[in-house]
């Protein structure tokens, strides 16, 4: 075994004396540094990549008079092409007309899903649903429109009578206070104002409700005084 002499221990403790002090003055130096947060360096996140939507198979929106004052639009399918669907159809549709018109679904009597506008917005909602590519539009004739417009106008105003077998509203309810009992009773009230109607103007009127409503009635009740008349002149 190897001795170790003198000057080899003095050197040992030397390093080891300096190692101690090296350390001390690293200490030492630390403490007096103030503690600073760094920044860590910011590593850019890739950008999801968003799903594009399937494109949208092209369909017929048809626009219709619903009433005096309003119009309908509804979805239907074009011959050679997948339907998208009546609900989808209606929120591109209200996606496109619902920042400068109101919206309104709703469903028509035979359960199709529709949206209704008034009449006075016709040529915004026509220019907002020509705008998109996948819609063929099937527009409302402008002479309808013309005649809707002008009937719209007189809603509301007291009907005179203009031509020869015309009835005025008094004569018209002495009429149907002719009418059978039974048949006026039976009457309902939408019924009753198609009756009116229909003898305003000499029966010579179309009764176009949708099948299920009453036309025939209608029809029968204002018949009746026509009937009533012509047995009347035969006696």
């Amino acid at each position: 075994m190897m001795e170790v002499t003198e000057e080899q221990r003095r050197r040992a403790e030397a390093n080891r004396l300096a190692a101690l002090e090296k350390r001390k003055r690293a200490a030492e130096l630390a403490d007096s540094r103030p503690w600073k947060l760094s920044r860590c360096p910011s590593i850019p996140c890739p950008k999801p990549v968003e799903p594009r939507a399937p494109p949208v198979s092209p369909f017929r929106v048809v626009l219709e008079i619903c009433s005096a004052d309003e119009f309908s639009a509804a979805p239907e399918p074009i011959q050679g092409s997948s339907f998208p669907g009546e609900a989808e159809c209606l929120r591109i549709i209200e996606n496109c007309v619902l920042s400068v018109v109101p919206f309104q679904p709703t469903l028509s009597q035979s359960g199709r899903m529709i949206s209704v506008f008034k009449l006075l917005d016709y040529d915004l909602v026509s220019r907002c649903i020509k705008k998109l590519a996948v819609v063929e539009l099937q527009e409302i004739p402008y002479t309808t429109r013309l005649v809707v417009k002008k009937f719209s106008q007189s809603v509301g105003i007291r009907w005179t009578p203009c031509m020869e077998g015309h009835h005025s509203e008094e004569q018209v309810d002495e009429l149907l206070v002719k009418l059978p009992k039974t048949l006026r009773d039976s009457l309902l009230p939408f019924q009753l104002e198609g009756v009116r109607f229909a003898l305003q103007r000499g029966g010579r009127c179309l009764i176009a409700d949708e099948m299920g409503l009453g036309k025939t009635i209608q029809v029968v009740a204002s018949s009746s005084y026509s009937l009533s008349m012509q047995l009347h002149y035969s006696r």
